[in-house]
């Protein structure tokens, strides 16, 4: 019965906006998801962060055969419980979701950040992270530059949106 239920809740919901979230959830490609990953270069152990997660698909992507820890951000309930199935099935017990606020969640932990949001949420998120995230923490964002702030890599791919690496 649970098969049947995940496509059903995905197609769903991936119409469905989160009333007050920062974007409609977009879901990310896989080649896009490892395009992040790379770029990122995670270490053993560090703590990886994706604001506005949606169905979870980039942190179990990027956390997939690693040491590393994720943690979803989500919202929207809905997306939140799709992505605690998909983290049920995956069996990807190194990763978690958590329902809350994008803004709300404490980044001082994080040694990685990553989000695909609007860009007029990017300019709000901003004074968060740099009043969060400690020295040497990367932040990528996706499609979006963030204003104000200068990346270290923007990893470019014909027929892809861009990618930005910064770090703090």
């Amino acid at each position: 019965m649970i098969y049947f239920l995940v496509p059903v809740l995905l197609l769903f919901f991936s119409l469905a906006y989160a009333a007050g979230s920062g974007a409609p959830w977009v879901p990310t490609f896989k080649r896009d998801i490892e395009r992040v990953r790379k770029l990122l270069d995670l270490k053993a152990g560090e703590i990886f962060v994706e604001l506005g997660c949606g169905d979870g698909r980039v942190v179990l992507g990027v956390t997939k055969g690693t040491s590393v820890r994720g943690v979803g951000v989500e919202l929207s309930i809905a997306q939140w419980g799709v992505a605690q199935i998909r983290r049920i099935l995956t069996r990807s017990w190194k990763s978690r979701f958590v329902l809350g606020n994008l803004f709300s969640y404490d980044l001082r932990d994080a040694d990685a950040v990553y989000f695909f949001l609007l860009p007029e949420t990017y300019e709000k998120l901003r004074p968060k992270l740099e009043a969060e995230l400690r020295p040497g923490a990367r932040v990528v964002s996706f499609v979006w530059p963030i204003q104000g702030w200068t990346p270290e890599k923007v990893e470019e791919m014909e027929g892809a949106p861009k990618v930005h690496l910064y770090v703090r």
